[in-house]
């Protein structure tokens, strides 16, 4: 890595993160048999940006994590879906503890509720036209990772779906999270792996929540 591009100790907004991630992705610039998935919401501004610098095509992915009850910071699965396919990723040793404090009804209500919401955003945010992915090589990008339930989720989903590749690029995220995906993918791209981690949102000088209009602007429904 060369000293003009070293990653800061933050990125100004999402914009700038999807800029320094760019830079390590021009292998793949114009490359007709690649594209770009944002993960909804926080993820879509970097990889809008990253497919505009490198002349990708772009599309959002949505995910939902499935979050214990009265524990909204502690996620036990995730939900992906794109198009046709759709991906439950429970997490490891979270859903044992899951499926040990709680009735096997509680959970399942919490999963019927973050079903019909992936729906709602699909149907508001990507629509039913997607890109094809069969083959393909496909970058995952996201405003960064804590636990990694939605990224495992989109990752398998992508294999699912006969992806030919999986790129999973962010700006930032812990050591312990990125042991979980590597395995799992071609290739990972991470700019930041601080010692000390607790929220995503310390990684950003700015970091607003995204309205719908907002999303709808960097990447418009087919």
């Amino acid at each position: 890595m060369t000293p003009e591009h070293i990653a800061p100790t933050r990125f100004s907004d999402r914009t700038a993160a999807g800029e320094f991630l760019a830079t390590d992705l021009q292998k793949y610039a114009h490359d007709p048999n690649a594209l770009v998935l944002g993960l909804l919401r926080g993820g879509i501004p970097v990889a809008a940006e990253i497919a505009a610098r490198l002349g990708l095509e772009l599309d959002a992915l949505a995910v939902r994590r499935l979050v214990m009850p009265e524990r909204t910071d502690i996620a036990f699965a995730a939900l992906a879906a794109y198009g046709e396919h759709t991906s439950l990723k429970y997490i490891e040793g979270v859903w044992d503890s899951a499926q040990l404090r709680f009735e096997r009804e509680t959970l399942d209500a919490v999963e019927t509720a973050a079903r019909r919401e992936l729906d709602e955003l699909r149907a508001l945010l990507v629509g039913e036209r997607v890109l094809p992915v069969a083959g393909r090589t496909v970058i995952l990008v996201d405003e960064g990772v804590a636990s990694g339930a939605t990224m495992l989720a989109a990752v398998e989903l992508m294999r699912g779906a006969g992806a030919g590749r999986i790129v999973v690029a962010v700006p930032v995220a812990p050591a312990v999270a990125l042991k979980q995906i590597e395995p799992l993918v071609d290739e990972v791209l991470c700019a930041i792996t601080p010692r000390v981690f607790h929220t995503v949102s310390a990684f950003y000088s700015r970091f607003d929540s995204l309205a719908d209009y907002e999303i709808l602007a960097l990447v418009p429904r087919r």
